[in-house]
């Protein structure tokens, strides 16, 4: 078994006129869930229902599929068409010595390992809102033995809704926060052959 504080590097944010690279480590109070969704082929309902009831209507003529009426069904193709997801539930906190950033040093506009909750608060939220997230540019995240000392290696991940709470009345020195990081896949590879081969 492989366990360690979960962690992101999210890289080039725009921050300050520079292209910076930043890893948040997670401190130990942490929930983590797995997850993986699946999606239907298509819906048979909405819009798309005539179309939904003539191909069912077809896979019923064609086979000895049993699809009832259509009308509350869905149809499903396992393709890769899913979506597996690693949420983290956290609690930052005031003088937490975990990386928070670019140096681990705190005190600059890409670093707040050591410093105040609202600064780490708001460094996590200027990476994730400069930084184009997504095939050409994922983060990394690593978790359990989907990490680098792991079994499976570390994911490449984008965020879905993303968020972090502080309460006044209720805490002075802790923040909570839940970031859902959905695996993706990157296209770097892809599309630097593509440069290479054009001209």
């Amino acid at each position: 078994m492989t366990w360690a504080n979960p962690q992101v590097t999210i890289k080039n944010a725009q921050i300050g006129g520079s292209s910076v690279d930043g890893t948040f480590v997670f401190p130990s109070d942490i929930v983590v869930e797995f997850e993986t969704r699946t999606e239907e082929f298509f819906q048979s309902d909405g819009t798309v229902s005539v179309v939904a009831s003539t191909v069912l209507d077809l896979i019923q003529n064609e086979t000895d599929a049993d699809v009832g009426d259509g009308l509350r069904q869905e149809l499903s193709w396992d393709i890769g068409g899913g979506i597996h997801a690693v949420t983290l539930d956290f609690k930052g906190y005031t003088g937490s010595s975990h990386r928070w950033g670019d140096t681990g040093n705190g005190g600059t506009p890409t670093d707040a390992t050591g410093e105040d909750l609202h600064a780490q608060m708001a460094v996590l939220d200027r990476y994730l809102n400069t930084a184009t997230i997504d095939s050409t540019n994922p983060a990394i995240l690593e978790v359990g033995e989907y990490s680098s000392p792991g079994r499976y290696g570390p994911l490449q991940v984008v965020p879905e809704n993303p968020n972090m709470m502080f309460d006044s009345t209720e805490q002075s020195s802790v923040f909570d926060g839940s970031i859902t990081w959905v695996e993706t896949v990157t296209l770097n590879q892809s599309i630097d052959g593509g440069k290479q081969t054009e001209g």
